[in-house]
């Protein structure tokens, strides 16, 4: 038998059958199967293709009736990788990867902050129904007309004024207690209208510690340098320089 749930605002749903669990916005989805992103997403799609910017080649840009989403399955990296790629343990669904991430956006979302809306996040129980392991997914509304800025500095130069906005946009994450996991150049989304969005929030977390230049803010900001310059050592052309990254801080510091 499966259980539904809904809150008052329907934003907050979820289903359970078997062996997965499925927490979805239910403006955005109308009665999905709980194992909708563990093996039906693409039978859904009207059309899809893989993502080729950053992550681990696991993303996918879907085209669903009434909705284009980003699906993305979760990946470990590292050396763990080559004996195991998609497989975690926890016994508590709240601790999974895709639930935590889900309401991290969610949270982030409501409160205006510059993030995709998550429609799904699904943590199936694997290789057996009560398993502590489990395998997980996400579904994201996509962010339409938008690159990374790994992909828009390999094409060009930003102005001061992108470079701003950027910084700005860091800021706003941080006045707000949000710690992101891996803040990099591929992370990072400006669209056409100038505007400019953070992704991919596994492992994000809220911080209490919100004071004015906290470690973790700091740390954050190397990470996002050290992306940078690594960039700018694979490709020929990168257009990053020291001059760049004063005006990001500048305006962060703003």
């Amino acid at each position: 038998m499966s259980q539904k749930q809904k809150n008052q605002t329907n934003e907050n749903c979820f289903v359970h059958k078997k062996d997965c669990f499925l927490l979805y916005n239910g403006e955005l989805l109308k009665e999905p199967e709980a194992g909708l992103l563990n093996s039906g997403i693409f039978q859904q799609a009207t059309e899809y293709h893989a993502v080729t910017a950053g992550g681990r080649g696991q993303a996918w840009f879907i085209e669903m009736p009434g909705l284009s989403a980003v699906y993305r399955k979760y990946m470990r990296g590292g050396l763990v990788a080559h004996v195991n790629q998609q497989t975690y343990l926890s016994l508590s669904l709240q601790s999974t990867r895709s639930v935590k991430e889900w309401r991290l956006l969610q949270w982030m979302f409501e409160k205006g902050l510059p993030v995709p809306r998550p429609i799904a996040a699904s943590v199936c129980r694997w290789p057996f129904r009560f398993s502590p392991f489990y395998r997980a997914q996400i579904l994201l509304e996509r962010i339409v007309n938008a690159q990374t800025l790994d992909q828009v500095l390999r094409q060009r130069p930003l102005d001061a004024d992108e470079w701003h906005l950027v910084g700005q946009c860091i800021r706003r994450f941080h006045n707000a207690g949000i710690f992101h996991a891996d803040l990099n150049a591929s992370n990072i989304l400006l669209d056409t209208k100038q505007k400019v969005y953070l992704i991919d929030f596994d492992k994000g977390e809220m911080r209490s510690d919100q004071s004015i230049n906290a470690q973790w803010m700091r740390d954050n900001l190397q990470r996002l340098k050290r992306s940078l310059l690594k960039q700018q050592a694979i490709h020929p052309v990168y257009h990053y320089t020291e001059k760049s990254w004063q005006t990001l801080l500048g305006a962060y510091a703003e």
